[in-house]
């Protein structure tokens, strides 16, 4: 029985440096952890740095949630975590029952109340639902993009509350006769096209939520999920929080192409800027004077990105620029310099 124990403290102990990294991302110190929750009374946060250890035996179920709920944990920490915690053998500690026992025989011990084992397979249910939610998301942003629907745009929103419809029906209609489905499945497809969403795209998302919801039930992952009155309790968070919906992967993905853009523009411009601050050197300018020509290389370069080579409305962008920062203080022919050094690296390299 020892090495049995033992065997379940190391099932968890890799768990629970997860939450190290949860908090630290959500920037909270252990005593404030502690705060959070109400865990450990005035020494709480001695309990938290046990708990990110391993090192507390038999954690709650309620002191692990509470902990991921303060940290504003997303559906990737919470489903991961549930999945590791919820499915050792001890997800709820081992108490010792109370009250008076016959003479000679001890009280009987590992058996949580009825209320806690209700909670965790509750929990369980709720973990395999967001789970399926957070995959149709991932195969649903798929299907949109190679049907080349505008990011962000109206029928690229109305189309994904299409799949998620569909996934609804195929959710709500799991041990039900197949006629039912069918009638819940074409009110979907006439919600669609009411709306005005091609018969194109109505055929590619049905075809994959109805794929991606059977070889999830044809492998086991949806024996747990919750019946349909059961699935209207939030775990922690709200449901937008539960998931990366559609919308949420569009903008990540516009922001890691600008991230992207900005990299190879910087990587193009950084040789040039290099060029062009080594020739104003060579003009045997101060620091200070050094100064007065360093920002016009910006300038040169926007021009060298957004005009043609030998074009006339780079010749007038030049213009413009020179004439709009004349002064006494700067040197024209080391501005023409200048630029013309710019324009051609910028050039080259494009």
């Amino acid at each position: 029985m020892a090495e049995s124990d033992a065997t379940r403290r190391d099932s968890l102990a890799g768990l629970f440096p997860v939450l190290r990294q949860v908090r630290s991302r959500a920037r909270l110190t252990q005593r404030q952890i502690a705060q959070a929750t109400g865990a450990g009374g005035k020494h709480g946060h001695k309990l938290i740095a046990r708990l990110e250890a391993g090192n507390v035996q038999n954690p709650s179920l309620k002191l692990v949630l509470d902990y991921l709920c303060a940290c504003k944990a997303t559906t990737h920490d919470l489903t991961e975590f549930l999945d590791g915690y919820l499915g050792s053998q001890l997800p709820i500690p081992s108490r010792p029952r109370r009250g008076p026992h016959r003479k000679g025989t001890e009280p009987a011990r590992g058996l949580p109340p009825k209320s806690e084992d209700a909670a965790t397979l509750a929990m369980r249910k709720e973990a395999a639902w967001w789970k399926l939610r957070r995959a149709a998301e991932e195969v649903l942003h798929q299907e949109l993009t190679e049907l080349g629907l505008k990011p962000m745009g109206e029928e690229r929103k109305t189309a994904a509350l299409f799949g998620g419809k569909v996934l609804r029906s195929l959710y709500r209609t799991r041990s039900s006769r197949p006629a039912l489905r069918e009638r819940k499945l074409k009110r979907s497809q006439e919600w669609a096209t009411r709306n005005g969403l091609p018969e194109e795209v109505r055929r590619r998302l049905a075809e994959a939520m109805d794929s991606l919801f059977a070889a999830m039930e044809a492998g086991g992952q949806l024996e747990l999920l919750p019946p349909v009155d059961e699935a209207r309790h939030l775990m922690l968070l709200k449901p937008s929080k539960r998931f990366v919906s559609d919308e949420a992967m569009c903008h990540n993905d516009f922001v890691m192409r600008q991230y992207e853009r900005f990299r190879v523009q910087e990587a193009a411009r950084k040789p040039v800027i290099e060029a062009a601050v080594n020739m104003l050197r060579s003009e045997g300018l101060t620091k200070q004077q050094l100064g007065n020509y360093v920002c016009f290389i910006t300038f040169f370069l926007n021009v060298a990105e957004t005009t043609d080579p030998k074009s006339a409305a780079r010749d007038r962008r030049l213009e413009e620029i020179l004439e709009g920062h004349r002064a006494p203080h700067r040197d024209e022919a080391i501005l023409r310099r200048l630029a013309e050094l710019v324009l051609t690296l910028r050039d080259r390299r494009n």
